[in-house]
């Protein structure tokens, strides 16, 4: 049986070769049975618009003490500054405690019938040689709040999509708001039965954390039953590379003006090789 600072140090290693990582029994009961309280009132009483057909849900919730610097008028809740802060221990020990929330945690849930959500990444600074890293620039932390399968919407994912571009990356539609609200549900590419793909179940409670950058989807939900899932974005504030990666670094980073400035794209260019 493998030891809790071996188990830590397989997660890591996989997020950054695969792009995501499963940690096990991360969310106590008593705050797990918190959190779907909180969010099953918070879906009950949301008009949900059109362009969440995909998502199921996207409902943005600040937290108090961590307030959202990007829409400080977001609804806020202490239950998020508790959910911000709860992972602390785990983001040191995976070498991740250089990222920091954004402030928020999303509520995103799958009804039942749900469409499957579209492939995408979420990276927007295809622009900078910083696309190259090999340690995780941003991150999303998902809590899941029940069992996922294939059944009902489970999330999927393309292994080393994060750094490899694969045939996919050329027939996308930008994600959410840059385009895949108005996507077709017939568009072939955009739901495609990718052979590379693989399905990630996990277990209520678990918490799964993916670089932003890589290629992810979810089955559509077929059961009978909600999916819900609690997302929170993490960044690194700093563009330089971690004090304690041992790698390689790409002379593109090591080239990279300091001074650079932010330009949205979610292109991924010539960074992704």
């Amino acid at each position: 049986m493998l030891s809790s600072e071996q188990k830590t140090k397989a997660a890591r290693e996989q997020l950054l070769e695969d792009g995501f990582c499963i940690l096990d029994d991360a969310l106590d009961s008593p705050f797990l049975r918190e959190l779907c309280d909180w969010s099953d009132h918070l879906l009950r009483t949301t008009t949900f618009p059109s362009k969440w057909k995909y998502q199921g849900s996207d409902i943005h919730i600040s937290g108090i003490r961590h307030r959202s610097k990007r829409n400080p008028d977001m609804p806020s809740h202490e239950i998020v500054d508790r959910l911000i802060e709860y992972p602390t221990d785990i983001l040191e020990a995976l070498k991740l405690d250089d990222h920091r929330s954004g402030g928020a945690f999303q509520i995103i849930s799958k009804p039942p019938n749900g469409a499957p959500l579209y492939w995408h990444q979420d990276w927007s600074r295809w622009s900078d040689p910083v696309s190259m890293s090999p340690w995780p620039q941003q991150i999303f932390l998902n809590w899941y709040l029940c069992d996922t399968n294939a059944a009902n919407g489970c999330l999927r994912v393309i292994p080393g999509s994060h750094r490899q571009r694969i045939d996919l990356h050329s027939h996308l539609v930008a994600p959410h708001e840059s385009g895949g609200y108005d996507v077709d549900e017939e568009n072939e590419w955009m739901f495609l039965n990718h052979p590379e793909a693989i399905d990630v179940p996990v277990k209520a409670g678990q918490l799964l954390i993916g670089d932003a950058r890589v290629l992810h989807g979810t089955h559509g939900n077929s059961t009978t039953d909600k999916r819900t899932v609690l997302l929170g974005w993490y960044y690194r504030r700093s563009n330089d590379v971690p004090a304690t990666w041992r790698g390689d670094v790409p002379q593109e980073i090591l080239d990279r003006d300091p001074d650079l400035p932010f330009e949205w794209n979610r292109d991924p260019g010539h960074y992704l090789t």
